[in-house]
């Protein structure tokens, strides 16, 4: 009954944002294809100093895996997922204190620990959800999208002229192929996994909040506030060498989508599902920055449990 419940409040929500993000990991990728590049090569070459800002390597923004693997930082996913998480933690309790719905619900033969399990299932449930849709839409987006190459005619290298002889008068010829040829959507596997891992770290901490208070909007304002000044820390840490120990603080250093489709292209698929390798950017090997923050949502979640198993409900206004 409870699951039910929730689903149905929850079910607008999820098919708004489900929506908005399989249309944009489609069209994310056929974005893609628009763009050559290879003529801005020369440009971002002159930048190498501040890569370090970009959510990217320079080098992956060359290959169409790379590009495409860009889909996970995109602020409209970002977006989608924070509003999901947010939307659906805090109002495990203090959603319901405010409609006047728990006392209600309680007075029923329903434990604590059911009712909160019942929002997490559901709540966690349409997290995988989105990450899924989120995929399938990257996944059409590459089965659909086609590209096209130009190939010079054959042609010899002059030593010591550094010229270009073509060996034939044949003119360059435009060729047309599938994006899967060059994207595998395994490859962003991982990538996938973070993006969850980041959700429910704020699902966890959404609830966290949710359960220590009776009103709603206080609630969100509380876990946006952590969020932004999480973000403040994170992008300071990358801009100031003497302030990089922020960057290791915020939990923000352990989303790194990008990275694992950089391990998958420089190794296999099971390069980011490593426990012992350690990445050359980071302390830590790169499974356990998602493990880490899957940690910390069950703590959270743990915490919300425990309070709100000895806290005297408020009287419905």
């Amino acid at each position: 009954m409870l699951i039910r419940k929730f689903i149905g409040q929850s079910s607008l929500l999820f098919i708004a944002l489900a929506i908005a993000l399989f249309a944009f990991g489609w069209v994310r990728v056929w974005v893609v294809k628009l763009l050559n590049m290879g003529q801005f090569q020369t440009i971002l070459e002159q930048f190498r100093d501040y890569e370090k800002f970009a959510p990217i390597e320079f080098d992956a923004l060359f290959t169409y895996s790379g590009r495409v693997g860009m889909t996970f930082d995109e602020p409209i996913v970002i977006l989608c997922t924070v509003v999901w998480c947010i939307a659906r933690g805090s109002d495990v309790v203090s959603g319901e204190l405010g409609r006047g719905t728990l006392e209600m619900l309680l007075s029923q033969p329903i434990s604590r620990l059911r009712f909160m399990l019942s929002h997490a299932v559901v709540s966690i449930g349409g997290l995988i959800a989105l990450c899924l849709v989120l995929w399938a839409g990257v996944g059409v987006g590459v089965q659909t999208t086609m590209l096209k190459e130009t190939v010079p005619p054959p042609s010899v290298r002059v030593p010591f002229l550094n010229m270009e002889l073509p060996l034939t008068n044949d003119p360059p010829v435009e060729r047309t192929f599938p994006m899967s040829e060059q994207v595998d959507v395994l490859t962003y596997t991982a990538s996938v996994f973070h993006l969850f891992s980041f959700g429910f770290f704020l699902l966890g901490l959404s609830a966290c909040f949710s359960s220590m208070d009776r009103y709603r909007w206080r609630t969100i304002g509380a876990v946006m506030t952590v969020y932004v000044i999480q973000l403040i820390m994170y992008g300071l840490g990358k801009a100031a060498e003497s302030l990089s120990f922020l960057q290791a603080m915020s939990f923000f250093n352990c989303y790194k989508p990008q990275k694992m489709t950089s391990l998958v292209r420089d190794g296999d698929l099971w390069s980011p599902w490593s426990l012992s390798m350690t990445m050359e950017e980071g302390l830590l090997p790169p499974l356990a920055y998602p493990l880490l923050l899957l940690t910390l949502g069950a703590v959270f979640y743990a915490i919300a449990l425990i309070v709100f198993n000895r806290r005297d409900l408020p009287a419905p206004l």
